[in-house]
């Protein structure tokens, strides 16, 4: 029973450095070293068993092995005092299993143990922990520092990005029907006839010069500098200033999304046109990994105008002296693609309760 304890709280402590994949550390089991047959293939075919189920990758060329796994069965000796060695009696173990672990960089023993049994039949319920035991100071992944170096593109505490847009805009006209004629003697005439406009969509083309700084591994904050080539309805020049907010999601290595909320005020250019100054909305970022420093990304966002926009009225030429002004809803859908370049590495992420339990007891 105290063995069974130890090994299930053993389990507990070292479960969690299993979970992850170490497909990429290659292991070599050579054969066991026993005098019984049964002993050598039973604990052969059990540890290549439990190494393939604990997520590593076996491989039988020594040569191109990370770390060789040395199993040997010997008879189990009793050392007295006095220097006399002599087999273990009836009623202790019989055999004894010793383990060794090897880096085959170097050559270094890194640990190696003895578990003593008499039937191999008990031993079912106990390789799984020896072997947990001889890779306990394995690394999770002999990449080591490349996979971190790998993700530092999308780490990095501050951006410059740069990007070419094509923003779709749509100029909605308010329900104006109500227009009033001037007779040639002053008095005002009511026409009920719908002002023969439409809704105005079209496109132009943009780019955004963008500033971002990644303070939280979650959240970074970017202020960018829009410029429009010419609004659908004016055909002028409009450039803005935009502040956004993104939670970077990084689910892999090789690519982030950062979904954002976003706000823009426009600067007014167009003489005899009223355009609110700001405007909201939000989008979506996909970038991929563009290098060691950057990415490359294509991005898609809404924004909706506060406000309505007001143009002359195309009739005050003939007569018509309301209204003076016709009113818009607008609002954007964008589409741009571009690249960022990021500068100074923030340090590796780590999950709280990892930062926490270091050693993974949970």
């Amino acid at each position: 029973m105290k063995k069974l304890s130890g090994l299930f709280f053993a389990l507990l402590l070292v479960a969690p450095i299993f979970a992850q994949t170490r497909e990429d550390i290659l292991v070599h089991i050579p054969p066991v070293m026993a005098a019984r047959p049964d002993h050598a293939m039973f604990f052969k075919e059990n540890f290549d068993a439990e190494t393939l189920a604990a997520s590593y990758a076996l491989t039988d060329n020594i040569n191109e092995a990370d770390y060789v796994l040395r199993l040997e069965v010997r008879q189990n000796m009793v050392l007295y005092e006095d220097g006399f060695e002599e087999p273990a009696p009836p009623d202790e173990p019989q055999f004894l299993l010793q383990v060794t672990l090897i880096q085959r960089e170097g050559d270094v023993e890194m640990v190696a143990f003895g578990f003593p049994f008499t039937e191999v039949e008990e031993m079912y319920e106990f390789n799984l922990f020896l072997l947990y035991q001889a890779m306990a100071n394995v690394p999770l992944t002999r990449l080591g520092d490349l996979e971190i170096q790998d993700d530092l593109w999308r780490n990095k505490w501050f951006y410059i990005r740069l990007s070419l847009d094509l923003p779709f805009t749509v100029h909605a006209l308010r329900d104006v029907r109500e227009v009033w004629l001037t007779n040639a003697d002053g008095s005002q005439n009511r026409n009920e006839r719908p002002l023969p406009l439409h809704h105005v969509v079209d496109y132009n083309a943009g780019v955004t010069l963008g500033f971002e700084l990644q303070y939280l591994h979650w959240m970074s904050s970017e202020l960018a500098l829009l410029v429009r080539f010419g609004d659908p309805l004016s055909n002028a020049f409009i450039p803005g200033l935009g502040v956004q907010v993104k939670f970077p999601i990084k689910p892999e290595r090789h690519f982030m999304l950062e979904p954002y909320l976003m706000g823009q005020v426009q600067l007014n250019t167009v003489q005899g046109v009223h355009i609110p100054p700001g405007s909201v909305g939000g989008g979506m970022q996909f970038g991929v990994r563009g290098g060691p420093m950057g990415a490359f990304f294509v991005d898609a966002n809404f924004m909706y105008t506060l406000g309505n926009i007001r143009t002359p009225s195309p009739y005050a030429a003939r007569g018509f002296d309301y209204p003076e002004r016709i009113p818009w809803n607008r609002w954007v859908i964008s589409f741009g693609i571009g690249y960022k370049i990021g500068f100074v590495d923030r340090p590796p992420y780590i999950p709280r309760r990892e930062r926490e339990n270091p050693n993974g007891e949970y």
